[in-house]
């Protein structure tokens, strides 16, 4: 009956661990299926990362790679001479170990991915170069250049003073809802 149980244990979670590789393979599972309790702290659309501890390790893949360890170590050991009690409490730490492997690796793998958007918010009181002449009061955009994120992005701009040619250094001074930066001479 224990090695039946086992054996359940070991098939079921192999089972899974394929068919997530298998569907992730081909794009039809995501694996972002996991509870995700991370919260944005700071109003910037981000999250920090912080989730509760418990949450972040319980996933279905965590919980897949625990049955499946647990079902292995149940089976390696019920040919030796240990006690029911040992085997259970060798199994139930071995997946739970294997569990907190899988969670880590999927924590790292989620680390390294990267929406590619840049937060225009960003270029408060950053530099740039004029691309395109802004002209003066307010009556007409031009466009600017700066780095933000990593990359050069090309920002839609306008300015209170003077016209600005192409060609000079100007300080973002704000930022409106739409991603237009309002500029002054650096």
């Amino acid at each position: 009956m224990e090695a039946t149980f086992y054996t359940y244990c070991a098939w079921a979670g192999g089972v899974l661990i394929v068919l997530q590789v298998g569907l992730q393979l081909f794009g039809i599972f995501d694996g972002d299926a996991d509870i995700n309790t991370d919260v944005d702290t700071d109003g910037l659309g981000d999250t920090d990362g912080h989730g509760d501890l418990f949450f972040g390790i319980l996933s279905f893949k965590a919980l897949t790679a625990f049955t499946a360890f647990f079902g292995l170590t149940g089976l390696s050991l019920m040919d030796g001479d240990t006690t029911r009690a040992a085997r259970i409490s060798i199994s139930i730490g071995v997946g739970f170990i294997s569990m907190l492997i899988i969670a880590w690796l999927m924590r790292g793998l989620h680390r390294l991915g990267s929406d590619g958007s840049v937060n225009v918010q960003r270029a408060l009181g950053r530099a740039g170069t004029v691309y395109l002449r802004i002209p003066g009061a307010g009556s007409g955009r031009g466009k600017v250049t700066m780095e933000l994120g990593g990359r050069t992005m090309e920002l839609e701009a306008f300015t209170d003073e003077s016209e600005i040619a192409t060609g000079e250094r100007v300080s973002v001074v704000a930022v409106d809802d739409g991603g237009v930066v309002k500029v002054a001479r650096a």
